[in-house]
């Protein structure tokens, strides 16, 4: 099987990073790493299923973590990084780490230093998507686009805030953990003076849900009370999480007693500082 020495000369970690660098949720940009893999094999050297792509992120990952320590973050971000780094290239168990799988795509991203851990919710940059206004409830509309010109001051750039890898979301449950996560990301945003604020988009954000899941409500909190916003934008797909490991809810849904809608949050960057300056408990 392939290995760094049968790579030398083949595969640089230069290269690696760059390749990985290209990679997002976006299906297409997994075509160079298709394709490098198909070149290596075409010149004899063999992997096991996923091998090369565990082989891809190791390699990267020796020029992002230099970079770690410069990074706009706190200390506690950090840590968490490398941690992040240990578990994409000395994974565990038996995951996935295939070119499309959501552990490759995610790896690529955090070794590229494009995703942050700050618990059981990672962040990257990003921004305000315009074709959203098209799905804002027109009721709503107004609010919003004042929202996004005078509290948020444009449209990017914005931390997007994702649900962590398993099995770190599992403490999405627990209140504590969610308001360390925005501490984290809050403090990170104050040291990146460029960014305007945090923004989420998640069918736990809509308002129904949050009334009838009281037990994720605190996701939904620092918008809700704490200067932000929260609004909708359409139902929310049957994959975007709400049916995970809930059989009630898949016959709800297939009943149709059952509509989520996917809700919109925004935090602008004063208000967010302010509301982290109130709640040194939350430090690491």
């Amino acid at each position: 099987m392939a290995s760094f020495p049968e790579l030398s000369g083949k595969l640089h970690p230069e290269q690696c990073a760059k390749l990985v660098a290209l990679v997002t949720s976006d299906p297409a940009t997994l075509a160079p790493v298709r394709t490098l893999k198909d070149e290596l094999r075409q010149a004899g050297i063999s992997f096991a299923a996923d091998e090369f792509e565990r082989l891809l992120l190791r390699s990267a990952a020796t020029i992002g973590e230099l970079r770690i320590a410069e990074l706009p973050v706190p200390e506690s971000v950090r840590t968490r990084l490398r941690e992040e780094f240990r578990f994409y290239t000395q994974p565990p168990g038996k995951e996935s780490f295939d070119a499309g799988s959501y552990l490759f795509t995610t790896g690529c991203q955090v070794v590229s230093l494009r995703r942050f851990p700050a618990g059981p919710m990672d962040w990257e940059v990003s921004g305000f998507p315009r074709s959203w206004l098209l799905r804002v409830p027109k009721m709503d509309l107004p609010r919003v686009c004042l929202f996004l010109a005078r509290r948020l001051g444009g449209f990017h750039p914005l931390f997007l805030i994702h649900v962590a890898r398993r099995p770190k979301n599992r403490s999405l449950l627990i209140e504590k953990e969610v308001l360390r996560a925005y501490y984290r990301m809050v403090r990170s945003l104050e040291l990146q003076p460029s960014v305007l604020g945090i923004m989420a988009s998640a069918w736990f954000h809509d308002p129904v849900a949050a009334a009838s899941e009281p037990h994720l409500a605190c996701l939904s909190r620092p918008y809700l009370e704490e200067g932000g916003l929260i609004t909708t934008a359409g139902p929310a797909a049957p994959d975007s999480g709400f049916l995970e490991h809930n059989i009630a809810r898949k016959e709800q849904l297939e009943s149709g007693k059952l509509i989520y809608r996917i809700g919109l949050a925004l935090w602008p960057r004063r208000e967010a500082i302010a509301w982290a300056g109130r709640h040194p408990e939350l430090e690491d």
